[in-house]
């Protein structure tokens, strides 16, 4: 008895002691990202034809395309630029209902296809940053090369999509102005996403690893310079519509993964929601400045992407520098995936998305969000 006793201690000591060298083997890294953006890669190729119109221009072709004479076109974008609030509002109905439905005027932006199509100038060139996300390679004819990897066959339309607009153009390191700003607006106020690396060593080539993105309950915080704070603290939001886990590997000292979808929530400014499907992911663990860098690809429902421009109308034309109508038309024309089974037309569009992320800590959800079963 007194032996049986020994042994059965001396097990529970060893299995303790087992505990404790598994856990202590395994390994997480996690992170909040700090910026999260379309990637472009700008190059002196990809406008031959120059660039997408002014907001003057744009105004002044939307209304004569539609049927107001030149000079009094001009008159009528004056009337606009020279008031204020309501006036400003009132001056702007020309531009703002230039659609036409039913023999009534109606607003460009919810109808965009009641307005002749004014022409959308898209990128062209050989480089571009993404994924080959269609499994067809050096044979997808047009595609691009990623200038880093150079991986051939990269589809990435929404780079197409953007390559031509002033607002949009910009090469890293260099953050392209739209994108940056729009971002700087709405981090300081939506719940942060979060993302974590977990597996028994992260550093050996091959080895597995489990990837987590999440949002928060709480926003990314700033230092004292304005800059995203590490290590800070997030607590998991409990809605499981933002909760992604799907495992990768450890190749050429990145972490990459492949995975059918990826889902997480927005914010209404920004982007409602990203729901990217056939998602490529990686990640260079090593901090730069303070900040981990990775990129995500994959298809996004191109109807959101025009939401997140079209739902400002006439700001987004004028603040940004694109017609709406134009873009509407560019992203139905260039979506490149999940046909329609009754029309034939693509409702999604290859994307890649840059981010930023800095060192955090997670804390578990605590209680399931009323809102979800």
């Amino acid at each position: 008895m007194i032996v049986r006793k020994m042994y059965t201690v001396g097990a529970l000591a060893a299995a303790a002691v087992a505990l404790q060298v598994s856990t202590a083997a395994a390994e997480t890294k996690s992170y909040a990202f700090s910026l999260f953006y379309p990637a472009t890669y700008t190059q002196p190729d990809n406008c031959p034809t120059g660039l997408n119109p002014t907001t003057h221009e744009i105004y002044k072709n939307a209304l004569v395309t539609t049927g107001t004479k030149p000079d009094e076109a001009e008159k009528i974008i004056e009337n606009y630029v020279s008031r204020q609030g309501q006036g400003a509002q009132q001056a702007a109905k020309p531009i703002t209902e230039r659609g036409k439905a039913d023999g009534k005027q109606v607003s460009a932006y919810s109808n965009p296809l009641t307005v002749p199509d004014p022409g959308f100038k898209t990128a062209v060139g050989k480089f571009a940053l993404g994924f080959n996300l269609d499994g067809r390679g050096e044979n997808d004819a047009g595609a691009f090369e990623d200038p880093r990897s150079h991986e051939k066959g990269v589809d990435n339309q929404l780079f197409r999509i953007y390559g031509c607009t002033a607002n949009y153009m910009a090469t890293p390191p260099v953050y392209p102005n739209y994108p940056l700003e729009t971002w700087e607006m709405v981090a300081g106020t939506m719940p942060a996403w979060l993302l974590s690396v977990s597996g028994e060593d992260l550093t050996k080539e091959g080895s597995e690893v489990t990837i987590t993105i999440d949002r928060a309950t709480n926003r990314l915080l700033r230092d004292g310079k304005g800059h995203p704070r590490s290590n800070a603290t997030f607590r998991i939001d409990s809605d499981p519509r933002s909760h992604n886990v799907f495992k990768g590997r450890i190749e050429k000292g990145m972490v990459k993964a492949e995975v059918p979808k990826v889902y997480f929530m927005g914010d209404q400014f920004f982007f409602p929601d990203f729901d990217f499907t056939h998602v490529k992911f990686e990640l260079d663990m090593k901090e730069e400045g303070g900040h981990s860098h990775g990129m995500m690809g994959g298809y996004l429902p191109w109807i959101s992407i025009y939401y997140q421009h079209g739902q400002n109308g006439l700001n987004a034309e004028t603040f940004r520098g694109m017609d709406m109508v134009g873009l509407y038309r560019a992203l139905m024309r260039m979506a490149d995936a999940d046909p329609d089974p009754s029309t034939g037309q693509n409702r999604r569009i290859s994307t890649a998305w840059l981010m930023e992320l800095v060192p955090a800590f997670h804390i578990p959800a605590e209680t399931k969000t009323s809102s979800v079963p």
